[in-house]
């Protein structure tokens, strides 16, 4: 099998979801020779991490939650032309084709919106919060499955989204 991950959130500066990032490159490189991977990396980590040879590293320098990234990264996955996509993150591109899996780790700016938890000005506010529903229901709605890192998060898409629940895979990180 060909697996794409979407790895432009590797490293530390991204926080969790790039610890998360960093360990599950790490780990599936150590326990499986048998499928094919392509890595999706930002040029600072695209030299420095050594992989296995069953791996291979594209370089993807496109901004995360940017208008290149909803054009450019399509463009990759569809040269790269693997059996599925994993994207680490909620912030699949809206116009993405194939099968994939999206990583959710929680549904904090679902259950914290509101101007009270921004500094933008309203109208700024309402379309980047129009455009996250977007995409995130597109990556619940259209992934084949959704991987959480716990029950809980489980329970709460579940809430809000009219998903089978056989969809939802707990893995703890």
């Amino acid at each position: 099998m060909k697996i794409l991950i979407d790895a432009r959130l590797y490293g530390l500066e991204n926080a969790g979801l790039g610890r998360y990032t960093i360990n599950l490159i790490s780990e599936l490189s150590k326990i499986d020779r048998k499928n094919q991977y392509t890595v999706l990396l930002r040029k600072k980590y695209f030299d420095e991490l050594t992989l296995p040879e069953n791996w291979k590293k594209v370089l993807a320098d496109i901004r995360h939650y940017s208008f290149a990234e909803q054009i450019f990264v399509p463009k990759i996955i569809k040269k790269e032309n693997p059996d599925v996509t994993h994207f680490v993150h909620f912030n699949i591109p809206i116009f993405c084709r194939g099968k994939f899996i999206v990583t959710i780790h929680d549904m904090l700016m679902h259950k914290f919106a509101g101007l009270s938890a921004t500094t933008l000005p309203a109208p700024l506010y309402f379309l980047k919060q129009l455009i996250y529903r977007m995409i995130f229901r597109k990556a619940i709605l259209s992934s084949q499955k959704i991987i959480v890192p716990s029950n809980t998060v489980k329970k709460e898409i579940l809430e809000y989204f009219k998903v089978d629940e056989g969809k939802i895979e707990v893995i703890y990180e």
